[in-house]
């Protein structure tokens, strides 16, 4: 009797020591998983909140000053009305093959003031047909300066090429009275406001300038081509490396020279004073390029 009591108690407290030994693992195994739990939502929050990264709009980069503000690697060549452009444009021709880029011809323009709309879709069209070819590119077109910024997208270096307001052109054009205004430099370089077509406007030159000074690198003059040639080598040698051995070889086929001519002493006090803002950007055009010039051969 006093075994089986002995034995009874000891099943019990047995069973006792594992009941209590299973709640309590049941209660740790519990808290284990809520802690975990807990802790993988807290991971997963710090995880979110620490590696979510949103992406801005290009136009929100530029908004920030955030955005490119040129490519050297893609050029845009702005003709200037009758200014000899194509010369240059027949030079890119036959490089890109051989320097390894693409020139594109944009579609045929009239240099004319472009809508806000018009702007961005050129801005749009030219940004796809980047994102779509091989860099380097290079572009020409009849188009007056347009600010890719403007609409939050990189800018492409612009370039250009210029020539003599008082050259031969413009006298053929007073004396037969054609639109002595066709090839003024002005408007293309001032862009896209109403007041760069006006006529010896002092805030279209100064936009001008500014414009030149902050996106064209190198604006070549045509009477001064081997020049022109030489400083655009220097500065773009992926695009214009050979440039000066072409050169040579289609001068004898196309006039790339505008001489200034003599003039009537009244044809000259008319053209002056009508081509008084013309010349005077031709003048510091010229200059800049020379000294252009200058630092090329100090460094040559």
């Amino acid at each position: 009797m006093r075994l089986n009591r002995g034995l009874l108690t000891s099943v019990a407290v047995l069973t006792v020591l594992f009941i209590v030994l299973n709640s309590k693992s049941a209660v740790v195994i519990h808290d284990s998983e809520s802690d975990v739990d807990r802790l993988a939502g807290k991971q997963e929050i710090y995880r979110s909140q620490t590696y979510r990264h949103v992406t801005p709009s290009l136009a929100e980069l530029g908004a920030h000053g955030n955005l490119p503000k040129t490519n050297k690697h893609i050029l845009m060549l702005t003709r200037v009305p009758d200014a000899g452009a194509e010369s240059l444009v027949l030079i890119l021709q036959r490089l890109q093959g051989y320097n390894a880029f693409k020139h594109i011809r944009l579609p045929p323009g009239d240099h004319k003031l472009l809508s806000t709309l018009q702007q961005e879709l050129l801005v749009e069209e030219v940004t796809n047909i980047i994102r779509q070819e091989a860099i380097p590119l290079s572009f020409d077109g009849d188009v007056r300066f347009l600010n890719f910024s403007k609409f939050g997208r990189p800018a492409p270096t612009f370039i250009s090429l210029v020539r003599n307001p008082m050259g031969t052109r413009t006298l053929q054009r007073y004396r037969e009275k054609h639109n002595v205004f066709e090839g003024r430099a002005i408007p293309t370089f001032c862009g896209q406001d109403p007041r760069c077509t006006e006529i010896n406007n002092k805030w279209a030159l100064q936009r001008a300038k500014a414009n030149i000074v902050e996106w064209y690198p190198v604006i070549g003059i045509l009477d001064c081509m081997e020049q022109s040639i030489d400083v655009l080598e220097y500065k773009f040698p992926y695009f214009f490396r050979g440039a000066r051995q072409i050169y040579k070889k289609i001068r004898t086929n196309k006039n790339f020279s505008d001489y200034t001519i003599t003039l009537k002493p009244r044809e000259r006090d008319i053209l002056f004073k009508l081509f008084e803002d013309e010349i005077k950007l031709y003048e510091w055009l010229k200059l800049r390029l020379f000294n252009e010039t200058r630092v090329r051969d100090g460094r040559s």
